[in-house]
């Protein structure tokens, strides 16, 4: 980073714009050198001060003024005043060094007459802390080494012990830590302040806040009782409420549905009424009804006659037989009608059976089919299992392959075992044998696979067993079945042999009765008497039924006529008395509605006067009671809350004696606490933040003092080296050091009394623990960050024996401020350094000296140089000239020394 030009516009005594070029890197290592030169009064001191105040400097003393409008034009005789000073430093920052993204910066700064002011970098505005810290990052000071103006050389050396810390803090490039620090003690401040004043606001209303929190504490207390006293109230009363309603309620249903009831009896009543009028007018059947039985009586007369008749046939025909011996025929031939009968039942029985056999033989071909699948299946496994088995090694594979032969044998009974009882225990045996198995495969590779096929074989094994079971239950069916066949088939048998037998005695009864051809016509003719008899007995017998059956009609007809009168008289009467009974149910059931509606009236004019807002109780009660028949769990809830409290006048008295005890609080009161809980929230939010605010700032404080020291003594033992150095060079020799005075060694440099700071070792005083001490700031302030009271500046020039600086002469105070500056310069240089006459008290030979020093350190950094002295112009590059008119504005004029010196 260089200094590349500096344009100063209204600035002192350059009233028109002017500007200045600076050389930059002539070669690669040595800056150009720009020497401005002038008579005296020409401004070119002013020339300093503009880059002095470009870079912020606040001081009008430093600035050779009084109040901040000194700096712009004020005007002459022959120019008016300007309204405006502005000055702008252009820095070629291509290295980056400054932190800012730009490869060039223009620093402006503007003031007007008015007092408004402003900063800006590249044209945008900016605060000057902003700048500050970046140009103390790139190393340019504004107060110090930066801008070296006239006596300030010296007046360094006549400066107090702590004036010359602060030089060194931006010789050592610590300033930009010290301006941080600097803000941080700031904010720091600010922070104690305002937490102080927070913790005095909240010893104010704490006092009041308690007292709130109690007197809220009841209201709330009070609230609680009186909706615990509404909610008992409630129930209290909601209990006696629905009791009464529901017995009113009660009572009124029941009288609407005895009205209902007496209206249907009184209309029934009406029923029978008519009903019977309608029966007391059918006829009589008294005559139709004699008829009938006279003819019954003679159709019985004719009956017994011609049953007489065929009796004394069959007796005569039997006597016949009797005589001939033929008396058995007639058993024989009705015995051969049954046996015949029973032969043809014993036949369609059998088809029945035989039909059932064959759907039984059906299902068990099919469950024989999935048997012989489920055996294939096992066999398959088995095969993989003995192959399995096959592979393993070692001593367990004779086990194995024994035990899974003992598994295939029971398998193999298991396909031919009837017995479920046997098939279960085999199948037990088969699962032991497979555990067994599995115990020995266990260190074999294959122990996973046999595991799944056992669990395979246990699965098809299960089937079986059900299978077998079905296949066995068809089986004893079938069995049954063909047992049943067979004894029918040989009851057939045994009856059609007794058929037989019967027809071989027919048939040699028939060859008799041919002999006796005379005997059987005679039994012809009185089987065809008989044969008529019986016809004649039938119609007989039709008549009497057809007679009889009107007889019944008439007696049932007569029978209905007497029971429906006597029924509808037993009706009526019954119904008349119930419809007595019902009115005076009625009449009680009246009465006491009446009396629970009353009841209800009243209770409801209590509610309203206790609860208060109830305009209809009973729409509030059938709602409440509606929402908890609604949800299960609240009416379950509601029913526990009833059942383990029990609501009484007592209970609900308690409540009220309470009431009486807390007394009237004004409802403003929760307003109040409400509005200071609030504020006191607020507040110790804020002293909460500010106290890691506190902390975070402090912590930042002491990192900033360790960085700041660290630096600080590397510098300025680099320092320290390059003044004793310089200081050999302009005095041919000597002694020069530079020392550090701690704040016990300053007692022994001054009168006064340094040490009396109160020895701040806690953050808050001793009154109360909230606050905290703002002498704090004060002793951190006081007291650096490395631990000086100032810097002490030894010289001794070579055969001198004296050692402080106040007894050296002009010159050597000159020569050994200008040593310091150099060392400085040279240990931690800026971009640029701007020396204002430095050399002006120096004589010929110490000039040269200064200006070869000058020329050396121009490696380093980019000096501008304003001089009288030769010796600094002919080691510049361009060379600026100053003059001022009678119109007081200065002029400026410029050469390259190289074009002039070639020319």
């Amino acid at each position: 980073m260089y200094l590349e030009k500096l344009e100063i516009n209204g600035f002192k005594s350059f009233a028109k714009k002017n500007t200045l070029v600076f050389p930059g890197m002539l070669d690669k290592d040595k800056w150009g050198i720009t020497a401005i030169v002038g008579p005296n009064g020409s401004g070119k001191s002013n020339i300093a001060d503009a880059v002095r105040w470009v870079l912020g400097e606040q001081s009008m003393k430093v600035l050779r003024g009084k109040k901040g409008e000194d700096v712009i034009f004020a005007g002459s005789d022959k120019k008016n005043k300007l309204g405006l000073a502005e000055v702008s430093l252009f820095l070629n920052n291509e290295s980056k060094r400054a932190p800012i993204d730009y490869s060039e910066i223009i620093l402006t700064r503007r003031l007007f007459r008015n007092g408004d002011s402003e900063y800006l970098i590249n044209n945008s505005r900016a605060r000057l802390s902003d700048i500050q810290i970046m140009l103390a990052k790139a190393n340019v000071g504004q107060k110090t080494y930066s801008v070296i103006g006239q006596g300030m050389v010296e007046g360094f050396l006549n400066t107090t012990l702590s004036e010359r810390k602060e030089f060194f803090d931006e010789a050592t490039g610590v300033r930009q830590f010290q301006i941080k620090r600097d803000e941080s003690l700031n904010k720091l401040r600010i922070s104690y302040e305002n937490i102080n004043q927070a913790n005095m606001l909240l010893m104010e209303i704490r006092p009041r806040l308690n007292s709130l929190t109690k007197q809220v504490s009841k209201l709330k207390k009070r609230d609680e009782i009186k909706t615990e006293l509404k909610k008992l109230q409630i129930n209290y009363y909601g209990k006696i409420w629905h009791n009464i309603n529901n017995q009113f309620s009660q009572f009124n249903n029941e009288f609407l549905e005895l009205e209902k009831i007496k209206f249907e009896k009184e209309k029934k009543n009406q029923q029978l009424n008519n009903e019977m009028n309608k029966a007391e007018q059918w006829g009589s059947i008294g005559q139709e009804f004699n008829k009938a039985q006279e003819e019954l009586g003679q159709l019985q007369i004719q009956k017994d006659k011609i049953t007489e008749q065929i009796v004394k046939l069959d007796a005569q025909m039997e006597i016949k037989l009797e005589s001939q011996g033929k008396f058995d025929l007639s058993w024989l031939r009705n015995k051969k009608t049954d046996l015949e009968k029973q032969t043809q039942n014993i036949y369609k029985d059998m088809e029945v059976i035989e039909k059932n056999i064959t759907n039984e033989k059906s299902k068990s071909e099919g469950l024989q089919n999935k048997k012989q699948d489920i055996d294939q299946q096992i066999n398959n496994l088995n095969h993989i299992l003995l192959t399995l088995s096959g592979e393993n090694g070692g001593q367990n594979i004779a086990k194995i392959n024994g035990k899974i032969k003992n598994i295939l044998t029971k398998l193999k009974e298991l396909e031919t075992q009837e017995d479920i009882k046997k098939i279960k225990e085999l199948i037990a045996q088969i699962k032991q044998e497979t555990i067994q198995l599995l115990q020995l495969s266990e260190n074999t590779d294959q122990k996973h696979e046999i595991n799944k096929i056992h669990q395979k074989l246990a699965f098809f094994a299960k089937d079986k067993e059900k299978i077998t079971a079905e296949i066995n239950e068809n089986y004893l069916k079938i069995f049954s079945q063909t047992e049943k066949n067979q004894i029918l088939f040989n009851e057939r048998k045994k009856t059609e042999e007794e058929l037989e037998a019967i027809n071989q005695k027919l048939k040699s009864l028939d060859i008799s009765k041919h002999q006796d051809v005379l005997l059987l016509k005679q039994g012809e003719q009185r089987e065809k008497e008989k044969q008529n008899l019986k016809q004649q007995l039938s119609e007989i017998d039709t008549k009497i039924n057809e007679i009889k059956i009107v007889i019944s009609n008439l007696s049932a007809q007569e029978e209905e006529k007497r029971n429906m009168l006597l029924s509808l008289q037993k009706k009526m009467q019954l119904a008349q008395n119930e419809i007595n009974e019902i009115s005076n149910k009625l009449n009680a059931l009246k009465i006491n509605s009446t009396k629970y509606e009353t009841k209800l009236e009243d209770l409801e004019i209590e509610i309203r006067r206790d609860l208060g807002g109830l305009k209809d109780v009973k729409e509030y009660y059938v709602k409440k009671a509606a929402e908890m028949a609604e949800t299960e769990v609240e009416l379950l809830s509601v029913k526990a809350d009833r059942s383990s409290t029990s609501v009484s006048v007592e209970d609900i008295e308690k409540l009220k004696r309470q009431l009486d005890l807390i007394g009237g609080i004004d409802p403003e009161i929760e307003k109040e606490y409400t509005e200071t809980k609030e504020r006191y929230d607020f507040l110790s939010g804020q002293i909460e933040d500010l106290t890691k605010a506190i902390n975070s700032l402090e912590k930042i404080i002491k990192e900033l003092d360790a960085v700041i020291k660290e630096k600080f003594d590397k510098e300025f033992k680099i320092i320290s080296e390059k003044f004793e150095e310089y200081f050999k060079i302009l005095f041919n020799g000597g002694k020069a050091r530079i020392i550090k005075v701690l704040p016990e060694d300053l007692k022994s440099h001054t009168d006064e009394n340094h040490g009396q700071d109160e020895n701040l070792t806690a953050n808050k005083d001793n009154k109360d623990s909230n606050f905290f001490d703002i002498n704090k700031i004060k002793f951190l302030q006081k007291h650096s960050s490395v631990d000086l009271a100032g810097i002490e500046i030894q010289a001794t020039p070579l055969g001198k024996k004296i050692q402080s600086i106040s007894m050296l002469s002009g010159g050597e105070r000159a020569l050994t401020a200008i040593a310091l500056i150099c060392a400085i310069i040279s240990a931690n240089p800026s971009p640029f350094v701007v020396l204002d006459e430095v050399d002006a008290a120096l004589d010929e030979a110490n000039s040269e000296r200064f200006a070869k020093i000058v020329d050396d350190l121009s490696h380093k950094t980019q000096f501008i140089v304003i001089t009288h002295n030769r010796a600094s112009m002919k080691r510049a590059n361009i060379l600026y000239g100053i003059t001022m008119g009678d119109d007081g504005m200065s002029k400026l004029l410029s050469i390259k020394l190289e074009d002039a010196v070639g020319s």
